[in-house]
């Protein structure tokens, strides 16, 4: 990607100029350092962006962070993640919402809100991120140390471009775990179309047929992809390479 970067966000326009870039970052250092001047444009001071399967499993469950360190340190350690009322608000709904409109259902959950509002999250914007290719859901959390006004204020006047922001954000996690994945398991394009052929059901002798390949080449291949996805048979590894966003789901 070019060095150019576009200036100061000064308008609504400039702000959606903005979003469009996050695509075309490399590093979660971009990506954060921009969605820092578009948070800012919205008249709010930290974000954290969050990504986790559709089935609700966040054990695996991989963010983005615009605040002070110690606000993450502390969710992790004391597993937040999996009793996060805006992780539960995102899987179910897709319209962005007031933090504070969100009913809280445990202690634990209280405790959590309490901790936020001394890290910059006093009151902030809750933004579901919903993509059809995409495997996980985002979650933005839009922060800010003043009181729920402020964010009022923010989610009526910027309310689309925090969705496109959201989904942007969403857009770039998925293709960059894709990347990752790609990278760890050492697998091409053949081996990608080979488990979209596991995926449909078909038999070796068709994959090979509509892929031009040999027999002995898709019975290696799939050998190796069962071993490197720990599948036991080529529709596992079809699953679970779904599951990883590295084919897309039907």
């Amino acid at each position: 990607m070019e060095n150019e970067r576009p200036e100061p966000i000064g308008s609504s326009q400039d702000a959606s100029y903005h979003i469009s870039w996050i695509s075309g970052y490399e590093t979660e250092a971009e990506v954060e350092a921009a969605s820092t001047q578009i948070v800012e444009y919205f008249g709010l001071q930290s974000f954290v962006f969050g990504a986790f399967f559709r089935t609700g499993e966040r054990e695996n469950y991989r963010y983005l962070v615009g605040c002070v360190p110690e606000w993450c340190y502390l969710y992790n350690g004391n597993k937040w993640y999996a009793i996060d009322p805006f992780v539960d608000y995102a899987l179910k709904n897709a319209n962005p919402i007031l933090a504070s409109d969100i009913s809280l259902s445990s202690a634990g959950q209280e405790r959590m809100m309490a901790a936020a509002a001394d890290y910059g999250f006093r009151s902030g914007v809750v933004v579901p991120a919903h993509s059809a290719p995409a495997v996980r859901v985002g979650v933005l959390y839009l922060g800010t140390s003043e009181g729920r006004e402020r964010a009022q204020e923010s989610l009526l006047k910027h309310r689309s471009l925090m969705r496109a922001f959201a989904l942007e954000m969403l857009e770039w996690w998925d293709a960059k775990l894709r990347e990752h994945s790609l990278e760890d398991l050492d697998l091409d394009e053949l081996d990608l179309d080979l488990l979209v052929k596991a995926r449909e059901n078909a038999t070796r002798e068709e994959a090979a047929r509509e892929l031009g390949v040999p027999v002995w080449t898709v019975r290696a291949r799939y050998e190796r992809l069962t071993r490197k996805l720990h599948a036991p048979n080529k529709r596992h590894a079809a699953e679970k390479a779904v599951q990883l966003g590295l084919i897309k789901q039907k």
